[in-house]
């Protein structure tokens, strides 16, 4: 059963109504799911700092007591030598080069830890440098631009689709108008025809009748004719 081209237009704006609310609704859906993202993004941004820091700290701490640690043994050595070339009564050369010996060692060792530290905090560097960056363009990924409801595709879209309701109302009209006077046309071609056949039908009924009363006449006017003047 089809609907009137009236009912079939206000569905189909009905339509484009409930596309455009359904379009608001995904914007705003994407809206939240964005702003979620980019909670949790820079929550694990701000954990992957921390723990790049944090890591910065304990080698720090570990250079530092390495560095210690040589200065103790190199100082506890030097202190050990000196007492011994004094209780030896041995002074001079021998003993001071041992000394600068030590000083020596300790202070390429210092230096080494020194190095070590330095290239630390340099890869600590390009690795926080790196993950900026990506976090920067995580977040760029992340908050792309939401499309909102197409008001102007829709209505483009509604008013295309009811202007064809229309003319496909309007041309059914103009069918069902044509069948109808098709068939007025045939009724009345028919009640012609049947007003033809009963005129005929009464023409032949008075020729009969005619007939019938020439035939009757006919045999009277034969047996009475009519008297010479």
């Amino acid at each position: 059963m089809c609907l009137p081209v009236a009912a079939q237009i206000a569905l189909t704006v009905a339509s484009g109504a409930a596309q455009l609310a359904a379009q608001a609704q995904a914007a705003k859906a994407q809206a939240r799911a964005q702003r979620q993202a980019s909670a949790n993004e820079v929550k694990r941004w701000q954990h992957e700092v921390s723990a790049a820091r944090l890591g910065e700290s304990h080698q720090e701490t570990a250079a530092a007591m390495e560095a210690l640690k040589g200065d103790q043994e190199a100082s506890e050595a030097i202190g050990t030598l000196m007492t011994s070339a004094a209780e030896r009564g041995v002074e001079g050369t021998s003993t001071g080069l041992a000394v600068a010996n030590y000083m020596q060692m300790n202070a390429n060792y210092q230096t080494a830890l020194e190095q070590q530290a330095l290239m630390n905090r340099q890869g600590l560097s390009m690795a926080l440098t790196g993950a900026g960056m990506g976090f920067q363009q995580n977040m760029i990924n992340i908050n792309q631009p939401i499309a909102g409801p197409d008001y102007l595709g829709v209505a483009l879209g509604t008013a295309q689709q009811a202007q064809a309701q229309w003319g496909a109302g309007q041309l059914r009209e103009g069918q069902q108008n044509l069948y109808a006077q098709t068939a007025a046309l045939r009724t009345s071609e028919a009640r012609l025809g049947q007003q033809g056949v009963t005129g005929a039908r009464l023409q032949t009924g008075l020729e009969t009748q005619r007939f019938n009363r020439f035939r009757v006449n006919t045999p009277r006017r034969l047996a009475n004719p009519p008297l010479p003047r």
